[in-house]
């Protein structure tokens, strides 16, 4: 069920139709369960389906695009508020790679660029310092925009996709890496880059890859997140891109490293402005087998991440849960997290605070300070980066580490 971000009921949800063939005829693979935060909660579950017709796979039972627009426009975390505007090391990292990975692509450095989906302009600012000046970004979020400015100098437009700003000169190159999956009406957006583009215009999109998704690099069905709503094949991206009059160039599964080593897998496509549309969508299965394997292996380490908790939780005076984004909202909704022994949620998200999740407010570190109750640190990818905040604060509160390496569910002092 969704929620209507405005009067903050619940809205009347539509089935959505396939967004790369418009079928409507689909199969349950999964459902997913949240306990949204009461003043900003986007939805509360979806079910993961795959069609019938193309066998794209997609989250059905969500609400309409204005109240994602709003969203991403009012509450999103891509501004980094609590870094003062920087991503982290890692994700910076990241798009450092992407960066290098794409100047074969863009071999003048004249060439008009947007990025949508910019966030703060971090790879903007590297496609600049190698050269390219025409170089400028869009995001939904007032915030990111400033942000852009005041720490790399890149103009960041602010709006959506649906609505951007139309330019004197068309741009060359258009970038989409980590949005497309965000969209709900994900046609209708490719569909008016063309308005945006040169003639000869290209786009260069990165997604998850649905087919390759690593159960053992992050919390159980963590993938199947309160944002990620479309899930791609290099099949289903081109499907989708080529039905909206592009070309497709190349269009592959990447596998590559994190900082640490870690192998990832996304999806990396180039495509053309063209006059031509496909409209015959052979079904393909990579993304639903991906999808089916993945899911398997997440239920049996939801199982042992539940045993975690029940163990790490035996006193009755209460614990503090740190972090309330997809990994605690689902761990309450499935019942492994259970309100009746929570003090308090912490986040360093502004955007978060002085909200409730189940009733229970939401408070910044800074609260912590009169605070004795053990901190279950509940995210897998800021863990580390949590628990190091929490010893620079001095705080003396038994840590609960529900991904430690080293135990099954190890407890330290700080």
């Amino acid at each position: 069920m969704g929620i209507d971000l405005n009067t903050k009921e619940h809205a009347v949800i539509e089935r959505r139709a396939c967004p790369v063939c418009g079928g409507k005829s689909s199969e349950l693979l999964f459902r997913q369960s949240f306990r949204a935060l009461e003043g900003i909660g986007l939805l509360e579950g979806y079910d993961l389906v795959v069609c019938q017709g193309c066998g794209m796979t997609f989250a059905d039972g969500i609400p309409e695009q204005h109240s994602f627009d709003q969203y991403y426009r009012d509450f999103s975390k891509y501004a980094y508020e609590h870094r003062g505007g920087k991503e982290s090391e890692d994700h910076e990292w990241r798009l450092r790679q992407i960066a290098n990975a794409m100047l074969p692509f863009l071999p003048d450095r004249g060439v008009r660029i947007l990025e949508i989906g910019s966030a703060t302009g971090r790879l903007l600012r590297f496609l600049k310092d190698a050269g390219y000046e025409n170089a400028f970004g869009l995001d939904p979020s007032p915030a990111c925009s400033e942000k852009a400015d005041s720490l790399y100098g890149v103009k960041v437009f602010t709006g959506s996709v649906f609505d951007p700003p139309l330019p004197e000169r068309a741009y060359d190159f258009v970038i989409l890496l980590g949005v497309l999956e965000h969209i709900r009406d994900v046609g209708l957006a490719v569909r008016g880059l063309h308005r945006l583009l040169s003639n000869t215009g290209r786009v260069y999109i990165g997604v998850p890859d649905a087919t390759n998704f690593i159960p053992e690099q992050d919390a159980p069905f963590q993938e199947f997140s309160t944002e990620h709503i479309n899930f791609f094949s290099p099949t289903a991206l081109g499907y989708l891109m080529e039905a909206a009059g592009f070309r497709t160039v190349e269009c592959s599964s990447q596998v590559r490293q994190d900082r640490a080593g870690r192998p990832f897998s996304s999806v990396y496509g180039l495509f053309e402005r063209s006059n031509q549309r496909r409209a015959e969508f052979p079904r393909h299965s990579q993304a639903a087998a991906g999808l089916r394997c993945y899911i398997e292996h997440c239920r049996k380490m939801d199982s042992e991440l539940r045993l975690r908790i029940d163990r790490a939780i035996t006193d009755s005076s209460g614990v503090i849960v740190w972090g309330v984004g997809t990994h605690t909202q689902r761990l309450l909704a499935t019942g492994a997290l259970s309100v009746s022994n929570i003090v308090a949620f912490v986040d360093s998200n502004p955007k978060y605070q002085n909200q409730q999740l189940q009733g229970i407010p939401v408070v910044g570190p800074e609260a912590l300070i009169n605070h004795v109750e053990p901190i279950l640190i509940s995210s897998y990818a800021f863990r580390r980066e949590i628990a190091n905040q929490i010893r620079e604060m001095n705080l003396p509160n038994k840590l609960i580490l529900l991904y430690a390496a080293d135990s099954v569910a190890e407890s330290e002092s700080s």
